[in-house]
């Protein structure tokens, strides 16, 4: 995997100016892995680009699935790099104050509940994909870059028009009328892996169930969730902030039955959505 951070490419050479470029969005959750496996294998036109924002704070599982399936893609034609921001640090200590780049729930001195300004998603992927683009295009004109989103069908109300007029969203699922679970048809009736939900661990906007799993699984990524939840707690004055919408320590307000000497009883039925907990 090719890997270039905010001043550009790391261990390589910067590829010639263009003057236009298609690329694809690649978060490697199900749609954004869906799309690029399509181009892969010649169901959709060719991307000049599929780009990965790292962040670092991705499931084990999401990184185990990118490292797996890198190589098919590229020996199919369809080139990856990945970006990543040059700070990445859930809490920022400017001159005089700290900011939370993640969403994180509030709770007041008074009982009042809100939610912080979610910062992370422009700053550890936007601005690094954009920072590698205007390397590659210096000066771009309106509409220089074609940007595919993987957007599905169910999702539609996320679409937006890009803030900036050298770039055009375009939504090849949307387009396709493909929802998540026609992704998910799609991959298993090519003998291809449905990955993980694609996110940061300690994102607050898990679902309860998403919470309850991880839990349940532990290990590195239910330990820097309980780490980023705890650090963030006491960074904005008179609230304390939570990753969870129960307000809560993490490890409090996600419950499972081993919390209790149990285990969850397993039942020997069939699944008949196909998207749980991915």
């Amino acid at each position: 995997m090719t890997t270039c951070g905010e001043k550009g490419l790391r261990g390589s050479r910067m590829p010639p100016e263009l003057s236009n470029l298609t690329y694809l969005s690649l978060g490697w959750g199900v749609q954004s892995w869906t799309i690029a496996a399509m181009v892969a294998l010649g169901d959709l036109p060719p991307v000049d680009l599929a780009i990965h924002a790292d962040t670092s704070y991705e499931a084990a599982g999401t990184y185990a699935h990118a490292a797996k399936w890198t190589p098919w893609l590229v020996e199919r034609g369809v080139k990856v790099v990945t970006v990543s921001p040059a700070n990445l640090d859930v809490v920022r200590d400017w001159s005089n104050s700290r900011s939370v780049m993640i969403p994180a729930f509030t709770q007041a001195q008074d009982g009042s509940h809100g939610q912080v300004k979610r910062q992370c998603t422009h700053d550890w992927k936007l601005m690094p994909i954009r920072r590698y683009l205007r390397q590659m295009i210096p000066n771009p004109k309106p509409g220089a870059v074609e940007c595919w989103q993987g957007i599905s069908l169910d999702e539609w109300h996320r679409m937006r028009t890009s803030d900036v007029q050298y770039i055009n969203n375009v939504y090849p699922l949307v387009e396709g009328r493909m929802t998540r679970r026609d992704c998910i048809t799609w991959l298993l009736a090519h003998d291809l892996d449905v990955p993980p939900k694609s996110a940061c661990v300690f994102c607050p906007f898990h679902s309860l169930g998403h919470w309850k799993t991880m839990k349940a699984e532990g290990g590195h990524d239910w330990r820097l969730a309980e780490g980023v939840d705890l650090a963030i707690r006491n960074h904005r004055p008179c609230h304390e902030l939570f990753v969870h919408p129960g307000r809560k320590p993490l490890a409090e307000a996600v419950r499972i039955p081993e919390d209790d000497g149990t285990k969850q009883l397993e039942l020997d039925l069939p699944c008949d959505g196909g998207v749980c907990f991915v």
